[in-house]
């Protein structure tokens, strides 16, 4: 399962990368410090992870994406490497990502932007039962990484800007496999951006883009599948359906209310490891949230209740974070990750279908 979203990420993020005017590359350090989220996970007090990162990315200025967003938007690929502050235990980590990121002119030479990043983590010091039990944070080497930050942009020449960024980092595997506490580092970022042409901050929204006033309805079907524990191999299915209404706020933003009902078998089989029999696999949630769109990727969050939940595994309250691209008018991809709190449930894949709009 790890290989198709692997496959799927980075064909549907770099379709991000092309077509636009302008592009560059950007070289950054990284200082950080983890923290832990709960007392189970107090082994990583004291861990700052450094880091080096490398970009490359291109600018969406066109008139047509200026009108849709007031803002010159920019996409990317980032390589990463990062020493995760306590070599024996959490090791080193590789990281590639995609990015997009928002931008607004403060003055001539100032600019700021709204960074987030999506991809995947290499890290060499996974939790092992019998090697490295103290590491809780990851049990995979490969992982998804998550990055949301500020950033700030200097010109120092008409080709070259001093960036500093806020970050925030987090590794986790999505809860495809256990122990996953998940490695939180925020930090800061620190370094200069190179523009292969001079570029052009000066934007002005010519037109407004007309809002579709129509709500979108969606069927989704979704799949995962995720181990009972931290020493099993055998992975247990995840089956769901949701529907979908979704409302564009403006040329980028929309609003999407959901409710989904689906079967978890996993959850089933840790109660019966702890010695509780639940016949019911069944869990039904409504979620509400608000997303961004840049052509055909959509990017949405959302803050979910269980309405019917006779498993009582987890916490009432969840909250889950969509990718998707647009094949067509009517079918889209996409993968989801749902949590509840810092505890990762699963990472799914999912097809989506227009029924109607109105």
């Amino acid at each position: 399962m790890r290989t198709i979203l692997l496959f799927f990420c980075f064909v549907f993020f770099s379709s991000l990368l092309f077509g636009q005017q302008m592009s560059g590359i950007s070289f950054l350090g990284n200082s950080t410090a983890a923290f832990a989220q709960t007392k189970s996970a107090a082994f990583i007090k004291g861990a700052k992870p450094q880091g080096l990162q490398l970009e490359y990315f291109k600018l969406w200025n066109s008139q047509e994406n200026i009108n849709a967003c007031n803002c010159i938007a920019k996409s990317g690929i980032a390589l990463s490497y990062f020493n995760l502050g306590m070599p024996n235990l959490l090791g080193n980590a590789l990281i590639a990502s995609l990015f997009m990121e928002p931008q607004f002119e403060m003055s001539n030479r100032y600019i700021i932007g709204i960074k987030a990043h999506a991809g995947f983590v290499y890290a060499n010091k996974k939790f092992d039962s019998n090697t490295n039990p103290g590491n809780l944070t990851y049990s995979s080497n490969i992982s998804n990484y998550l990055a949301l930050g500020l950033s700030n942009y200097y010109f120092i020449n008409p080709k070259t800007a001093l960036n500093l960024s806020f970050i925030f980092n987090h590794i986790s595997n999505g809860g495809l496999k256990n122990p996953n506490h998940g490695l939180n580092f925020p930090g800061i970022n620190f370094g200069l951006n190179y523009y292969f042409e001079k570029p052009n901050y000066h934007y002005s929204v010519s037109a407004k883009s007309k809002i579709d006033p129509a709500i979108a309805k969606y069927i989704t079907v979704f799949y995962s599948a995720t181990t009972a524990n931290s020493y099993s191999t055998k992975r247990y299915a995840i089956f769901g359906l949701e529907l979908s209404g979704v409302k564009k706020i403006n040329g980028v933003l929309f609003s999407t209310t959901a409710i989904s009902l689906y079967q978890d078998k996993a959850v089933q089989q840790r109660l019966k490891q702890d010695s509780v029999s639940v016949q019911n696999q069944y869990r039904c949630g409504i979620a509400s949230g608000i997303g961004f769109n840049m052509g055909k990727a959509n990017f949405a969050s959302s803050l979910g209740v269980y309405v019917y939940d006779p498993i009582n595994y987890y916490a009432r309250i969840y909250h889950q974070h969509e990718i998707s691209y647009q094949l067509n008018k009517q079918w889209a991809v996409g993968i989801n990750l749902k949590a509840h709190t810092y505890i990762a449930n699963y990472t799914d894949i999912r097809i989506k279908y227009l029924l109607i709009q109105h």
